[in-house]
Order: structure tokens, then C-alpha cells, then sequence
């Protein structure tokens, strides 16, 4: 990587780590699961930052960017599920996407990309279906923006050694590009879930 290219992968490390470190004690309080998977992307911001050779190092930091892709938007559907009352469907969504990461090591590299893929739909359609009723703009953006890495360029877990595609599509500029939107994701789906509580609590 260049000077500029690494400028840029550590620009964007540091604004992901930063929103959904804010995001995550914002959130703490009132929305415990979705500050639990914006704290997991946080710490695997911060692990990136770290020049730490050696790839028992790289492996854990790589599981803990596919665990926080994978499981952070998740987690935020989850509060908005969890706030709507819905909460056969919260539990169905946690318990099923916690077996992703029980089962990955006995899954291809193609399986793999398919259920994170699978699973960031089913995300995304629960966070819109509840948003859209709920007429919360935010939470429509934070969903978007949240699941959007894991169905352009989903990764995969260390015992993986190639990603989808090859290792420059998921790196470099594009991989910046991925880490925008999820800071953006967490910034704005912080607001939504606060929103929404307090919508609700004012209808009461």
C-alpha cells in the first residue's frame, strides 16, 4: 500500500472506531444489544490501528471485523424489534444469526459468504419493515448503511485465507469506502433507536 492508500485505511479505521465507540456509550443504557455489537466494532477498529505482526494476530483481529460486520446490524435490529414489541421476532433473529458464527468453522468459503449474506437480509428487511411503519428515516439510513458491507464485499473468518473476489477488492480504498458506511451506520442508527424510544415514550 502506498503512503496516501494507508493515510486513508487508518482516516477510516480511526472515524469507524470513534462512532461506534460513541454510539455503543450512547446507547449502553437503554439499548444494551446494539451497544454490545457497535462495541465489537469499535474494539476491531482499534485492533486494526495496532501494527502488531504475526498472524495469530491478524487472525483474531480479522474474526473480530467479520464477528462485528456480521453481527452489529443484528444486534441493531434487534433494539428496533425489541422497542416495537415484537419479540418473538427479535429472539428469532438472534438466536438464528448466532448460529452463523457457532457453525462458520464447518462451512465453506462460499457457504459462509452465503448465510453472512443471508443474514444481513434478514437484518435489513426486519430494521426496514419496523422503520418504515414507525416512519423513522434514521433507522432506514443506519439499516442500509449498517448491512451494506456484508452484502457488497462480505468477509470471511481467518480459517478462510481468501476473501470473496481477491484480496485487493476488499482492500485499499474500497475496504475505506465499506468502513464510511458503516461509521455512518452507526452514527445515524444511534440516533434512530434514540428517536424511537422517545416517540414512544412521548406517545405514552
Amino acid at each position: 500500500m502506498t503512503f496516501l492508500e494507508k493515510s486513508i485505511s487508518c482516516a477510516a479505521n480511526v472515524t469507524l472506531c470513534l462512532s461506534a465507540l460513541h454510539a455503543s456509550l450512547q446507547l449502553f443504557k437503554d439499548h444494551r444489544a446494539p451497544a454490545v455489537g457497535f462495541f465489537l466494532i469499535a474494539l476491531s477498529s482499534a485492533l486494526s490501528l495496532i501494527p502488531v505482526p504475526g498472524p495469530v494476530y491478524l487472525s483474531v483481529q480479522n474474526d473480530l471485523e467479520w464477528a462485528g460486520e456480521t453481527l452489529a446490524p443484528v444486534l441493531a435490529t434487534f433494539g428496533f424489534l425489541w422497542l416495537s414489541e415484537d419479540h418473538s421476532t427479535a429472539h428469532l433473529l438472534l438466536i438464528g444469526s448466532s448460529l452463523l458464527p457457532a457453525f462458520a468453522d464447518w462451512l465453506s468459503q462460499d457457504g459462509l459468504v452465503l448465510m453472512s449474506r443471508c443474514v444481513a437480509l434478514s437484518s435489513l428487511s426486519c430494521a426496514l419493515t419496523v422503520c418504515v411503519f414507525a416512519g423513522n428515516v434514521p433507522g432506514l439510513v443506519g439499516g442500509v448503511a449498517l448491512c451494506l458491507p456484508q452484502l457488497l464485499a462480505p468477509r470471511v473468518r481467518a480459517k478462510h485465507t481468501i476473501f470473496i473476489g481477491s484480496q485487493n477488492a476488499t482492500g485499499g480504498l474500497q475496504r475505506s469506502l465499506i468502513q464510511g458506511s458503516m461509521a455512518l451506520g452507526c452514527w445515524v442508527t444511534e440516533k434512530a433507536l434514540c428517536k424511537y424510544l422517545s416517540d414512544l415514550k412521548g406517545w405514552d
